[in-house]
């Protein structure tokens, strides 16, 4: 199965390979930019990152491109070596909790997901971050609680390692810190977690390397990184500004949005990602949602029963010492910590404007935590629709009564009394309707990976189709075939400049365009940066301000390129420079990037 997860990703990579040669588009162009800066202004170029990257990535994009060139395909390998081992390392995890079946289509769903691979095909980290998710809470399960220090302090320290590599890992580390903690001690006097101070430092102190490492890594790097923190690009995605019942509509609408994804917590927003069919339809909220509630909710119980943590926390599952447990054992419990955990922190966090909360691509890292849990709900509702009685678990939830009491959850109590006897008076046709319930529920679940490959089908439509601002190489070899020394550029655009100077300065890459390749002129050196003047906002003459501002002789052209989103002031600026004596004599248009003029010194017969 993983050597067949592996190849249906390779296969769907070779058939979108147009997809993989095309040229870094806006939301991929600035990142390049900040990273290829050199290190005597690396950290300064940094701090105005349109948003963060983590060092890993960093270094690691950094190293491709510095060693096989600064290629637009060449610098999305890492992301697609990701896109290719996420479902088989997904699958391997999932099957340490669920059957072949359940993993395997789970493992298909996020390898075959349409948004998974769009997203993997771009330089951008979100695949790498999805893989290093896994990774994390599989290092920090290879030493549950009940193993000793040495290997669970080598084990975790090599989690905080992979946290380099992901933006939100503390968003997981923490949880899990906390639950080691919270567990530690139990079992030394038996069937009490109030104790055992000295073994909660003990755990601490393990944790404590990873917690380190990760939290130096946010607070220095990441947080260094945070100047777009006020943009108003992600409001709709912040708890941020909310009332109390605005917030409550607000969590209730995102976490419909991510159950309802397919997979579970994939992106439902940005516009410029292809989705599921499923998304625009009634079977998001009414299908898909109810059902991947439903298994998760089973898949938490599933993972937690039985673990360190249900026993020592939620009071379920028994009382056993450690050495009841073998030291290698499963421990479910901390998968379904590092999700809620992370769902928590992400919503805290969106209250400050930190991250946002619910079905974006920025917690791309979740999917597939949140997958491994809605998989092991779906394989034990499968196994209860081939029990005898798919209902026995109620009775097993009565005998819990004490322990629920104690947490201050009677009403949950009552209310499994209730459907209990409810179910047990209707006898066999109870057990049948609660059997074809589940079995519906698993139809849907079963249908969840098809909805998830859906999304190819746009990718595969729009494959030769030119993003925004992906045509900056084209501008940038034009312009150097154009300018003579002497000669001014003049880039106009708020969003135009790291795109800009990455394209004229780093990038190794050819035009795109046939018409841009083809054209006559020799490409000549890259334009010096000091010939280069950055307009903040075209139509209020600033390139006339900033040209009169410069000191020695006067140009003997202007090379003036304005960004597709500013062309509304390309007719103001052009008339502020007419009065300066400079007329446009041939423009160069490069759809969805931009337009490059060149302007001359006016006769005296066309300045007026």
């Amino acid at each position: 199965m993983p050597a067949a997860l592996a190849g249906a990703v390779v296969a769907v990579l070779a058939v979108l390979h147009t997809v993989l040669a095309r040229p870094l588009w806006y939301d991929e162009i600035w990142r390049p930019h900040f990273l290829s800066a050199p290190p005597s202004t690396y950290w300064a170029q940094l701090a105005h990152a349109n948003t963060p990257s983590a060092l890993g990535w960093a270094v690691l994009v950094r190293l491709v491109g510095d060693v096989a060139g600064w290629h637009a395909w060449v610098l999305r390998v890492p992301e697609l070596v990701a896109l290719v081992a996420l479902p088989v390392v997904a699958y391997a995890f999932i099957r340490r909790f669920a059957g072949p079946v359940a993993a395997g289509l789970a493992g298909t769903s996020l390898g075959l997901s349409g948004v998974v691979v769009d997203l993997g095909t771009q330089l951008k980290p979100y695949s790498v971050e999805a893989l290093a998710s896994v990774v994390i809470v599989w290092l920090w399960l290879k030493a549950p609680s009940t193993a000793t220090w040495g290997p669970r302090l080598g084990w975790r320290t090599a989690a905080g390692l992979v946290a380099l590599f992901s933006v939100p890992a503390a968003l997981l580390i923490i949880p899990l810190a906390a639950v080691d903690v919270v567990t530690a001690g139990y079992g030394y006097r038996y069937g009490s977690w109030r104790v055992g101070w000295r073994h909660r430092l003990w755990a601490a102190a393990t944790a404590a390397p990873a917690v380190a490492i990760c939290g130096l890594h946010t607070w220095l790097f990441i947080g260094h990184q945070s100047s777009q923190r006020a943009s108003q690009f992600w409001n709709t995605q912040f708890l941020a500004g909310r009332g109390p019942l605005g917030g409550l509509r607000f969590v209730g609408g995102e976490l419909v949005r991510i159950f309802g994804g397919a997979p579970t917590g994939v992106d439902r927003y940005d516009p410029n990602l292809v989705h599921p069919a499923t998304d625009a339809t009634f079977a998001a909220a009414w299908l898909l949602a109810p059902a991947a509630a439903v298994a998760f909710l089973v898949g938490a119980a599933a993972l937690v029963r039985g673990s360190t943590i249900s026993r020592t926390v939620l009071g379920i599952g028994g009382a056993h010492r450690p050495s009841d447990r073998p030291a290698t054992a499963d421990d479910g419990g901390y998968v379904v910590a590092a999700v809620l955990g992370a769902l928590l922190l992400a919503l805290v966090a969106s209250a400050g404007r930190y991250w946002p909360f619910g079905a974006n691509r920025t917690n791309l890292f979740l999917v597939p935590l949140l997958v491994t849990v809605v998989a092991t709900g779906a394989d034990r509702l499968g196994r209860r629709v081939l029990a005898d009685d798919p209902l026995a678990r109620l009775a097993h939830v009565r005998r819990r009564a004490s322990t629920a009491r104690r947490l201050g959850l009677g009403w949950l109590v009552r209310g499994c009394r209730l459907a209990a006897s409810g179910w047990s008076r209707l006898g066999r046709p109870g057990r049948e309707i609660a059997r074809v319930a589940l079995a519906a529920v698993l139809v849907v679940l079963t249908a969840a990976p098809v909805a998830s490959a859906s999304a190819l089908a746009p990718l595969w439509r729009d494959r030769a189709e030119i993003r925004p601002v992906a045509l900056m190489v084209d501008a940038t070899t034009q312009t150097r075939r154009l300018y003579r020394p002497g000669d001014v550029v003049v880039v106009g655009g708020r969003l135009a400049r790291s795109g800009w100077l990455y394209a004229m300065d780093v990038s190794a890459d050819r035009p795109f365009l046939a018409s841009s390749a083809g054209r006559s002129g020799q490409i000549g050196p890259r334009v010096p940066t000091g010939a280069t003047v950055f307009l903040t906002a075209v139509g209020r003459g600033e390139a006339r301000t900033a040209l009169a501002g410069r000191s020695g002789p006067r140009p003997g052209r202007l090379l003036l390129f304005v960004l597709v989103y500013d062309r509304a002031g390309t007719a103001g600026e052009l008339t502020s420079l007419r009065t300066a004596g400079w007329c446009a004599a041939q423009p160069f248009d490069y759809p969805g990037t931009g337009t490059l003029r060149v302007l001359n010194r006016c006769s005296q017969s066309t300045r007026h």
